[in-house]
């Protein structure tokens, strides 16, 4: 006879998932752990940088497997210490050394940047550079100030013309008896002076003038006059040597020549008289002055000759002006009439 033993009251009903479930972990417990790592394991990248750094000629490779920031800032104190080294500055034009020296110090701080490198752990791989002259730094930029400067016009100057018109007028000096009978006086001029050719320096110029001269006392008591003048007009006919010069601006020149002139004598006698003397309202009975007596003479055209210098400066193109004094004395020589006239003028 069989006995059936039932466990319902000592266990609880165990369902068939809970069953597999527990399996499953229990098969991956017993798996090898060999093919698990296999099956599991992916490669890194947090490897040592192995691309080379091209610096100054030279290439620098990690061995212990620095990183790049690494390799940065080992490379910065490198450079410093570099440039303590050689003197040579890469951040400056020509290195920061003369010119003649510029290879070799370059060359310095290559080789210091090299064994830098390699003292921090590093595999360098230097080349000398190239013998080169150092860069030449710009050309610095000059600006040249606008300044505003006055031209002065060009200085006229004495150009060959050969026709000239001049004016001219002055004062007229009594010379030798003359001046017992007459004072000094004005005078006006007018002349045409022509150069046929450039290539001398001689002319031919005509000068009409008028001068005028007060009478002295000698002779207005020759016929008991009060007052009286003496006028000379005519003209002369002269030559004229311009002299060499330096200055195209200025030129000395001599003349000289003939000519007639009329001497015209004009004496006048004042008295005081009676009569009817008139205002602007009426007339009364009274004394004032009067000419009571007058004398007229005119010579006939009487020859002449003179002698002078004279002094032009250029203003204009074909203006100019000139100063110049001359002799003059009119014939017969028993008169003795000669004056030295003045004359400040403009040619054209």
């Amino acid at each position: 006879m069989t006995t059936q033993i039932t466990f319902a009251g000592l266990f609880p009903v165990i369902s068939s998932s809970h069953i597999v479930r527990k399996a499953l972990i229990l098969l991956l417990c017993a798996t090898p752990l060999p093919a698990f790592a296999q099956s599991t394991a992916t490669p890194t990248a947090t490897g040592p940088a192995a691309a080379p750094t091209l610096a100054e000629n030279l290439s620098a490779t990690p061995k212990f497997g620095q990183t790049q920031e690494q390799l940065a800032a080992d490379r910065a104190e490198c450079q410093l210490w570099a440039k303590s080294q050689s003197g040579f500055d890469p951040t400056q034009y020509g290195g920061g050394v003369e010119p003649s020296a510029y290879n070799v110090h370059r060359l310095q701080y290559g080789r210091a940047m090299a064994a830098c490198l390699e003292g921090h752990g590093y595999s360098v791989r230097f080349t000398a550079p190239v013998t080169a002259p150092p860069p030449s730094p710009p050309r610095p930029v000059t600006v040249t100030p606008l300044v505003a400067r006055y031209t002065p016009p060009p200085r006229p100057e004495l150009r060959y013309h050969p026709f000239a018109v001049h004016i001219d007028g002055g004062y007229s000096v009594a010379a030798g008896a003359t001046s017992q009978n007459l004072e000094g006086g004005s005078n006006v001029g007018l002349g045409l002076s022509w150069f046929p050719t450039s290539v001398l320096p001689i002319g031919i110029r005509v000068d009409g003038s008028y001068s005028w001269f007060r009478a002295k006392d000698p002779l207005l008591r020759a016929g008991s006059f009060d007052s009286g003048h003496q006028d000379f007009y005519g003209g002369d006919l002269d030559l004229q040597l311009n002299l060499a010069h330096r200055s195209s601006a200025a030129q000395l020149y001599l003349f000289g020549g003939v000519g007639r002139y009329r001497e015209q004598t004009v004496l006048r006698q004042v008295s005081i008289v009676n009569g009817i003397v008139c205002g602007y309202f009426d007339c009364e009975q009274g004394y004032f002055p009067a000419v009571t007596a007058e004398q007229r003479t005119t010579s006939e055209w009487l020859h002449a000759w003179n002698a002078g210098v004279g002094l032009e400066i250029a203003m204009a193109e074909r203006a100019s002006f000139f100063i110049e004094a001359r002799y003059l004395r009119i014939l017969p020589n028993s008169n003795q009439t000669k004056f030295v006239p003045i004359r400040l003028g403009f040619r054209f």
